[in-house]
């Protein structure tokens, strides 16, 4: 979505402030350009005084946002939580995600066998016909009945169907696609589209690019001394009678209207560069809706092949059990009063628990910084971002560190369900314009858990991360992890009843309080939904819910169990029905 999301921004540029510019070289250079940034935008690392900043304010607005809208009841976490399968349920059908990807790969496979197809006819048109070799390196293959056009160094025609000087035009034409290989910009164009088919913009792109290369023909054309209103005139003749073939530049394409309105433009004038340079950037600031990939790509890489990996992304990542730890790269400064024992100022993380350097306890400042998650002492700034840091204070961390002469930014975030606490990080140190840079995650040990906290600290010569901080910061961190823990178990069934739903997916469902079955509305729920209070003031489950699954809290129960429940005892209700019409019933109790 993110590759679509920055292809739909660079192409609707492209087509508004470039499309008919006569500078059609560099043209295509940025066609290719927003191709290669749409893909690999998500994967590069950028400066921290860029485009990073405005990225992390705005996921950081989202939940906000999402927030402030009433008919969005779900946090923003919990969309972007993966549903997984409780125990007890029969996954019976597909979810949404299931049906949207089988649909996706569906038109893929179906555009890429046609994709093969296609290629595979014209290789068999090149290899009957009959085929004249010139000094150039291209191929004239001459097949009976058929409308100009090339594909790499092979240019198909009927000479018998043009006379003399439109048979030249044509060659001449044909001949500035072979030469300038423009077959691989309509090739590359056919995969990006195979691969975005759902996306219209890849579509649009694809045109674009085809377009562009029939300026650049004709202009060549012109350029080597034909004469333009004999050649629009051949070329209006040809488009008559042609019939175009996809994966081919045609001397016919139906572009005809556009082609001649090109060929007859004055050339751009030279401060039309604003625009193109306005585009440019525009592609440096697209990176601030693209959150980057850059760990998943190192962690889906063999591991023989990780190391070589890792420098190419710009993220250093190392596992270590259910947490992940990376150590940043090291400055060649060295300090003379080092211990030898210390020599390294950050070293990989292994599976042993690594503890930060023994510092001074002297304080640089004689006021210790107002700032969670800071320690400064001497030269070194420690930093920690524990589970219970909001954004508001993870940004004051990253206005300190500014202050300091480094940067720190953070690459993804993600909270529980509930924004109550951290559950995932990544983020990037600097430790000065120039100086040493790394990267780092850590995730909760399981779903919706939170994280023990991530550490770190920065010198003006040097990183460290992943380590224990000192005891201050160590201690806050632990109190905020046990703090996040007990919030965990506070929302246990909450947090059950969020596994559960996911799995059956957005269907009818509701929840009631206690309250409920006390008002005049029980009577209409024992009707509708088939639950209720019952005479004897305990809850009721009619045969209506007879294939009903019961949780009591997290415990799978029974019907009968469920009905013994006094209503004095019951907190909430939540239910929620499958597609197969079973009804799912989660009792949170006092």
């Amino acid at each position: 979505m993110k590759v679509s999301l920055v292809l739909a921004v660079l192409t609707m540029a492209y087509r508004w402030l470039i499309q008919f510019e006569t500078f059609s070289k560099l043209n295509r250079v940025l066609l290719w350009l927003n191709a290669v940034a749409a893909w690999t935008l998500p994967l590069i690392s950028l400066p921290s005084w860029g485009p990073v900043q405005v990225q992390n304010e705005f996921h950081h607005s989202i939940p906000r946002v999402v927030g402030k809208l009433p008919a969005l009841t779900q946090p923003i976490a919990a969309i972007q939580s993966e549903p997984f399968p409780s125990p007890g349920i029969a996954a019976t059908t597909m979810t949404a995600a299931d049906w949207i990807t089988a649909i996706y790969f569906t038109g893929m496979i179906i555009l890429a066998a046609y994709f093969l197809f296609q290629i595979g006819r014209l290789f068999l048109t090149v290899v009957k016909g009959n085929a004249e070799r010139h000094a150039d390196g291209t191929s004239i293959v001459h097949v009976s009945g058929s409308a100009p056009y090339s594909f790499f160094k092979w240019i198909v025609l009927d000479p018998s169907m043009h006379s003399g000087l439109a048979l030249r035009n044509i060659i001449a034409h044909e001949a500035e696609h072979a030469r300038q290989w423009h077959s691989a910009d309509l090739l590359l164009a056919e995969i990006q589209r195979i691969c975005l088919w759902f996306n219209p913009f890849a579509w649009i792109h694809q045109k674009l690019v085809q377009e562009n290369l029939e300026y650049l023909a004709d202009r060549a054309v012109l350029d080597n001394g034909f004469e333009k209103k004999q050649y629009q005139y051949n070329l209006l003749n040809t488009v008559m009678q042609a019939r175009e073939l996809p994966l081919t530049n045609s001397f016919a394409q139906s572009l005809l209207k556009k082609r001649i309105k090109m060929m007859n433009r004055k050339p751009s004038h030279y401060l039309v560069w604003v625009k193109y340079v306005a585009v440019i950037a525009l592609v440096y600031i697209s990176s601030a809706f693209v959150a980057p990939y850059r760990e998943q790509i190192v962690e889906l890489a063999p591991e023989v092949i990780r190391p070589l990996v890792k420098p190419l992304v710009g993220e250093v990542i190392a596992s270590a059990g259910p947490e992940r730890d990376s150590a940043a790269s090291v400055s060649t400064k060295k300090d003379p009063t080092e211990n030898p024992e210390d020599k390294e100022e950050v070293s990989a993380i292994s599976q042993k628990e690594n503890v930060m350097e023994p510092v001074s306890d002297t304080v640089q400042s004689p006021q210790v910084p107002k700032v969670k998650g800071v320690l400064l002492r001497n030269d070194t700034l420690y930093w920690t971002i524990t589970p219970l840091m909001t954004w508001d204070d993870i940004n004051a961390l990253r206005k300190f560190v500014h202050e300091f002469g480094a940067e720190l930014a953070v690459n993804k975030i993600q909270f529980d369900p509930f924004q109550e606490f951290i559950t995932s990080i990544s983020v990037l140190t600097q430790s000065s314009k120039r100086g040493s840079s790394g990267s780092g995650s850590r995730e909760g040990d399981g779903e919706f858990s939170p994280i023990e906290g991530y550490s770190g600290y920065i010198r003006k010569d040097g990183i460290g991360m992943g380590q224990r901080p000192p005891a201050p910061l160590q201690m806050e961190m632990e109190k905020d992890y046990q703090a996040a823990l007990a919030i965990k178990k506070g929302k246990e069934v909450d947090f059950f009843e969020k596994k559960l739903f996911s799995s059956i997916g957005p269907n009818s469902g509701g929840s009631i309080d206690e309250g409920f079955f006390d008002g005049n509305g029980n009577k209409g729920l024992l009707e509708r939904k088939g639950f209720g209070k019952s005479a004897q003031n305990t809850l009721l489950f009619t045969e209506k819910n007879a294939n009903a699954e019961f949780y009591i809290n997290t415990k799978r129960s029974t019907r009968e169990e469920a009905s013994k429940l006094t209503i004095d005892k019951v907190k909430k209700i939540s239910y929620r029905e499958d597609n197969q019409h079973k009804t799912y019933f989660i009792i949170y109790t006092k």
